[in-house]
């Protein structure tokens, strides 16, 4: 299996560290090694109750037709851990493309989180890994 990835901002799994011009956030981290990849992403969208959308570019013969598409689609059901009711988005987009994401939201702000499914992990066992983090998020009221 994979190294177990430790969250720590600035640890050596991290990946992605980024906060946009509107205050919405990405962490990500990611193990790779021969046995596979683990890939989990922490997002958050303070001030923002409704699911970004995302830029979309397609080829249609000559032309290149750009558009939106909902960043989180086909709502599968919702999920639950201390204080959260999460709904299971299974068709994402940009850095959670490919991932099973958990969507709530908390004190008006929308929340995410999600894992890549990918060898060594099947659907069923991201699933598992996710219900695990959920149980376990802590909230982290902000300093300063």
């Amino acid at each position: 299996m994979p190294n177990p990835l430790d969250a720590r901002i600035g640890g050596q799994w991290e990946d992605i560290y980024s906060i946009g011009k509107d205050r919405s956030y990405l962490v990500s981290f990611l193990s790779h090694d021969q046995s596979g990849d683990v890939h989990v992403n922490f997002r958050g969208y303070p001030g923002r109750r409704t699911i970004p959308r995302c830029k979309t570019v397609e080829v249609e013969g000559k032309r290149t037709v750009r558009g939106t598409v909902p960043c989180f689609a086909d709502a599968n059901g919702t999920r639950r851990g201390p204080g959260v009711v999460a709904t299971v988005y299974t068709v994402n987009q940009d850095a959670d493309q490919w991932h099973v994401l958990y969507a709530w939201r908390h004190d008006g702000s929308l929340y995410t989180l999600s894992e890549h499914v990918i060898l060594p992990y099947t659907y069923r066992q991201v699933r598992r890994n996710l219900d695990r983090l959920l149980r376990g998020l802590v909230l982290v009221h902000p300093s300063g």
